[in-house]
């Protein structure tokens, strides 16, 4: 009798702490949050086993929506945008802005308004976007455009001006596309060169890294 009584406390004294989880490293509510959180990053697990890859991280591009930046040229086709683009880039010394012009092309089908910045000793950096107004840095001053929306592009480590503060540019610093777009040089101040475009209406956009000879050109749905 006294060793079957020692034999009943033992087997409970054992389940009691496997339900409270006392004997154990880790709750089993514990271990399942972990492996919960660790598949939100990875891949989550079906019930049968299968393992579900997970869903890709959207990316800026033609489809972002409104606010999310698009970065980078968009070369392709398919990369046309409305959303503000930028591409950072260092020069050892500013690059030279020497020629600024505008025209009408046809790819594929499909008509847009160019305009070209030319460059000598390399191709700069930029931030472009549609503002609600160009202004001219340092005064504040607002850039006559003509159309209805407004177009700012901002190149860095990039100058229209010479060691000696002569102008660079071969080209008029403002001028009118064959389809009415204007554009102009809106500022040229400690290695920021600002240039303004005025268009119609807002409009999806690429901007095109070209070489032999450097330029940006930037190019407009019509």
């Amino acid at each position: 009798m006294t060793a079957l009584l020692v034999g009943l406390v033992g087997c409970g004294g054992s389940g009691s702490a496997g339900t409270n989880g006392a004997g154990s490293t880790s709750s089993p509510t514990a271990h399942s949050s972990a492996t919960t959180a660790a598949g939100s990053a990875t891949a989550s697990a079906s019930p049968g086993g299968t393992v579900t890859p997970p869903a890709p991280a959207a990316s800026a591009g033609a489809g972002a929506g409104p606010g999310v930046a698009s970065t980078g040229p968009r070369a392709s086709a398919r990369s046309w945008s409305s959303q503000p683009a930028a591409q950072a880039r260092q020069q050892a010394r500013p690059v030279r802005l020497v020629s600024l012009r505008s025209a009408v092309n046809v790819e594929n089908g499909v008509r847009f308004d160019r305009v070209v910045l030319e460059f000598a000793g390399g191709v700069p950096g930029y931030r472009a976007q549609f503002v609600p107004q160009v202004v001219r840095p340092g005064s504040g001053a607002p850039l006559p455009l003509a159309g209805q929306a407004a177009f700012e592009l901002v190149l860095t480590s990039a100058a229209a001006h010479d060691d000696q503060g002569a102008s660079t540019l071969r080209t008029a610093p403002d001028g009118t596309g064959p389809s009415g777009l204007s554009y102009a040089l809106a500022g040229d101040f400690e290695g920021t060169v600002h240039v303004g475009v005025g268009l119609s209406r807002v409009a999806g956009f690429r901007v095109v890294e070209l070489t032999g000879p450097d330029r940006l050109a930037v190019d407009f749905l019509s």
